[in-house]
């Protein structure tokens, strides 16, 4: 477990991969990790813990103020639950990519968002990421040539990290070469 406040990370499981386990045990572990940040502590109210057993899906409403790993852990000040990393040491690029394949395929349930509950769905575009575990993984090597602050770490679900530092996102789209597009695409003044 790593906690460093001033680098924006207060916690983060760290779990390192020396290639002794099978990626479907990593798959097990991120289950236990989000089980284990969706447990309630021993002196919950018993309204609360009534509600969960009553309900496999309460746990989900219970917020986490309210959770055993809260009481152990700071805030991490994002949604979801603890964060978890994964650094794979001694191995290949073509093991590490087949094993986070796997972790992305068989723990999709465990790190990725949800769609709100909510009468418009097709309304609501944003996930809900407060009961995924977030799950970022890197190498070792990648560690040491780069730094644990440079751009090492791939967020499941998200495009690969390659070390350079990614560009920030305009806020507006750039203007078009030749003018507006008019009518048949071409660069004239609309009809």
């Amino acid at each position: 477990m790593v906690r460093a406040p001033a680098a924006g990370v207060p916690v983060i499981l760290l779990e390192i991969d020396r290639r002794s386990e099978d990626a479907h045990d990593l798959v097990v572990k991120l289950r236990r990790y989000w089980e284990w940040g969706r447990l309630l502590p021993k002196d919950a109210a018993k309204h609360t813990v009534d509600l969960v057993r009553s309900r496999p899906d309460a746990i989900e409403h219970i917020d986490h103020e309210k959770r055993l790993w809260r009481r152990l852990y700071p805030p991490t000040g994002r949604e979801g639950l603890v964060p978890v990393a994964f650094v794979f040491a001694d191995t290949t690029t073509a093991k590490v990519a087949n094993t986070v394949a796997v972790l992305e395929e068989a723990g999709r349930r465990y790190w990725a968002p949800r769609r709100y509950d909510t009468l418009y769905e097709k309304a609501i575009t944003a996930r809900d990421y407060r009961q995924a575990v977030p799950v970022v993984v890197t190498t070792l090597e990648q560690l040491q040539e780069h730094g644990a602050d440079a751009a090492v770490w791939r967020r499941l679900g998200r495009a690969e990290a390659d070390g350079r530092a990614r560009q920030p996102r305009r806020p507006y789209p750039l203007p078009r070469r030749g003018g507006p597009r008019g009518c048949g695409g071409q660069a004239a003044p609309c009809c």
